[in-house]
């Protein structure tokens, strides 16, 4: 069992290490973490604390409005600690077009009903657009959906041959260009990353 684990933890180090020079080869910058305080975003922390560099990548939480009291503890004190050790951590707050905030309460009045593990549309909003024209790593488990069990590793997000395409990671999903995704398989088995 320690061996599955730890050989999960080093794919999912070389992952990453990859992530960040793929965002500095593509974006000219640095990779994105993107946390929301949860177990699965202070692995995907807890993984890039120990394979990257503050010039590597950025942590962003994207403020959704109904996070418990002790999360938002949390967040704040985790992204405290991270400026002050020189990685930038910011927490952004999502808008619409108009400038008016968006929270999980606007969007359930705008789609007439909450959402459901079928019918999930405020990540859409709430995190996944915060940091657009960036690669981004998203804390998600495999385990979390049965749409998530056998995906790749790295995978889109956006309009592409005109169909939305959504895809996830067992550890984290990865937000790139398409020219990152056509070269994707190559890359990561030159990096001895299992797809």
């Amino acid at each position: 069992m320690v061996d599955v684990l730890d050989e999960k933890v080093a794919q999912a180090r070389k992952a990453l290490r990859l992530a960040a020079e793929m965002s500095r080869t593509y974006y000219g910058d640095k990779l994105v973490l993107t946390y929301s305080g949860g177990k699965d975003s202070d692995v995907m922390l807890h993984l890039a604390l120990s394979c990257l560099t503050a010039d590597d990548f950025e942590v962003v939480n994207s403020h959704t409005g109904i996070d418990a009291p002790p999360t938002v503890k949390h967040i704040r004190k985790i992204f405290e600690k991270l400026n002050k050790d020189g990685i930038k951590a910011t927490i952004h707050i999502p808008r619409y077009p108009d400038g008016k905030q968006i929270s999980i309460r606007s969007l359930i009045v705008r789609n007439v009903y909450p959402p459901t593990r079928t019918a999930r549309y405020c990540c859409k909003y709430l995190k996944e657009t915060s940091v657009p024209n960036r690669l981004c790593a998203l804390g998600v488990r495999g385990a979390e959906s049965s749409n998530r069990k056998g995906r790749d590793v790295f995978a889109t997000r956006g309009i592409i041959g005109g169909a939305y395409k959504l895809a996830a990671a067992n550890f984290f999903r990865l937000t790139m260009q398409r020219k990152c995704i056509r070269n994707h398989k190559r890359l990561m088995t030159l990096y001895g990353i299992a797809h």
